[in-house]
């Protein structure tokens, strides 16, 4: 996977690595019941501030949602740890996607539209792999948008006190 990628453009967002001046936007996302709501509840605001870099995400697969020059969010592009429940197969080690948005932008498509926009560019950096979506059953926004996109789904399991449901998106 080549790092970093041009930014991407979708119809009303661009999706790109992460700058500095979206810390306070990852810090958000990070420390709110909202969003946190079916990711283990929010971090605490004051280890956020003193762990997270300057650069936030600063790493290959992690992007920043942009809608009209504002941070609205992140997508995740990683290797879903094998000793972590939810594969395809023994081992693991698949490409998983992830995301979240800031709660004031939510309801726009901006998920689907940033999710879908960095799944064509995986298509392109990493041809062939299947990617996983995982999210709670419970998550009905969530599995909503997991549909639209195209992800089947694979398995269910439990983790973090919770049923989730596993999907693929085969390009």
């Amino acid at each position: 996977m080549s790092w970093p990628p041009a930014p991407i453009r979708t119809e009303s967002l661009t999706v790109r690595p992460p700058r500095a001046e979206d810390r306070t936007g990852f810090i958000e996302l990070l420390c709110s019941d909202e969003v946190r709501e079916y990711l283990g509840g929010p971090l605490l605001r004051g280890d956020v501030e003193r762990d997270l870099p300057a650069t936030p995400g600063n790493l290959p697969g992690i992007f920043a949602i942009e809608a009209d020059g504002q941070f609205v969010g992140s997508v995740t592009l990683d290797r879903r740890d094998p000793e972590r429940p939810g594969h395809l197969s023994e081992g693991g080690n698949e490409v998983e996607v992830s995301y979240t948005l800031l709660p004031a932008y939510w309801g726009r498509g901006y998920a689907t539209e940033a999710v879908g926009g960095v799944l064509e560019w995986a298509e392109r950096a990493l041809p062939g792999e299947p990617v996983l979506l995982c999210t709670q059953l419970a998550n009905a926004a969530s599995m909503r948008l997991a549909a639209r996109l195209g992800f089947v789904q694979q398995n269910r399991f439990s983790e973090f006190d919770a049923e989730q449901w596993l999907g693929v998106y085969r390009p």
